[in-house]
């Protein structure tokens, strides 16, 4: 949590050049992020299908909010503390795609019905009963839906019949509502070929649809049927039956994503850093490590006109080597912000300013208390990442 003078300080770099913000620093593109959330809503108004991206990416209420004024149904969140974060910013529709498991969290969940529509994702009898019995006692209603596996091997019930007794369980239970079912293709998002994709993807759909479908017969027609991610977002939004998907990365974009065939979003995030050290000829290090940048998912990028690759990332620094024309395969995905940020001219030496992109805009984005929201390389807001460590 920011105190008072701390954010009166962040304020004091609104409407000034990116170069001054104080580095390690997390930037957003306004223009590159809300050209990809238009981008999405274009593709999906055009097949009929809703939005409700998840706000584990950015965990910023105001992103959440635009989203929403662009057409989103309702916003997705992980946990409970994420949801909290979304409902005091005035999001009324929250779908929770995680466990709320312990009797601490239902009743806080049970809170949030006074503020927002809340649903709940579900797949135990177990924690359906406790959620009931919570929720009826306080006199409220909260939304159920069913997490169904359709191949990632995560959450999700396994069967049909589990999938149709939790339905009937549901449906009968005073303090909930059957909203419908979910099911995530988590193993498909990041297969780096459109083709194969598409025939992974496939099967996980034809088992969504078949749960639907016998849920449907069975007199239990899910008004939500629910699925889909950034990596998979061109496949779930044409799929027959979907009602809705839950892309989140495709606001910011990263660099595990560069090579995924078919995800033509913008990148819109960077991490500022400050080369603080220039040892040898062709070495720069920057005082951006991994307590500012996951690494789950690899090493960051540069922008391709800089010449510079990443090779060791510790705690507080990152080492950037000179490397010509390494880079060019990035070119495309990273030519806008190249043009904003990099340019050939570009002259490195200390305190020079540079830009990467992380490996993974999400875990990226949760190590930071605030968002730097600029245009044309100039601050417009600073954004508190409210929900940054709300893992509970």
């Amino acid at each position: 949590m920011l105190t008072e003078g701390e954010k009166r300080s962040l304020e004091t770099f609104v409407g000034k050049p990116v170069d001054e913000i104080e580095t390690p620093a997390l930037i957003v593109d306004l223009d590159a992020m809300q050209r990809n959330m238009d981008k999405m809503m274009r593709f999906l108004s055009k097949n009929d299908k809703g939005l409700r991206p998840h706000a584990k990416t950015h965990k910023t209420p105001a992103i959440a909010s635009m989203q929403m004024q662009r057409g989103a149904v309702g916003i997705t969140c992980a946990t409970i503390g994420e949801a909290e974060i979304l409902a005091d910013g005035g999001v009324f529709d929250i779908l929770i795609t995680n466990r709320v498991v312990s009797e601490g969290k239902i009743l806080r969940a049970v809170a949030l019905t006074r503020k927002t529509d809340l649903k709940i994702a579900v797949d135990s009898e177990e924690n359906l009963i406790d959620i009931s019995d919570h929720a009826h006692k306080s006199g409220v209603e909260i939304g159920i839906v069913l997490e169904v596996d359709i191949g990632h091997r995560r959450a999700g019930v396994r069967t049909v019949e589990e999938a149709l007794e939790l339905a009937r369980l549901a449906s009968r239970l005073p303090g909930v509502t059957y909203e419908g079912i979910m099911g995530y293709e988590g193993h498909c998002v990041f297969i780096e070929s459109l083709e194969e994709r598409k025939k992974v993807s496939s099967i996980a759909y034809d088992r969504l649809l078949e749960y639907k479908d016998e849920l449907s017969n069975a007199g239990f027609s899910p008004k939500i049927v629910s699925s889909g991610g950034t990596g998979t977002y061109l496949l779930a939004g044409e799929q027959r039956g979907i009602t809705d998907i839950q892309p989140g990365s495709y606001i910011f974009m990263d660099a595990r994503y560069a090579n995924v065939e078919g995800v033509e979003f913008e990148q819109s995030l960077t991490v500022l850093t400050s080369i603080v050290s220039h040892p040898e000829k062709d070495i720069y290090i920057c005082d951006a490590g991994t307590k500012s940048m996951s690494q789950e998912f690899g090493l960051p990028l540069t922008l391709p006109s800089l010449n510079l690759e990443a090779t060791n990332m510790s705690e507080e620094f990152i080492t950037l080597v000179s490397r010509p024309d390494t880079l060019r395969e990035a070119e495309e995905y990273l030519g806008n912000l190249d043009e904003l940020y990099g340019s050939a001219g570009f002259k490195l030496g200390l305190g020079s300013k540079v830009h990467l992109i992380p490996s993974h805009c999400c875990t990226t984005c949760n190590l930071h208390d605030v968002l730097y929201a600029t245009r044309n390389g100039v601050v417009t807001n600073v954004w508190r990442v409210a929900g940054r460590g709300r893992f509970a």
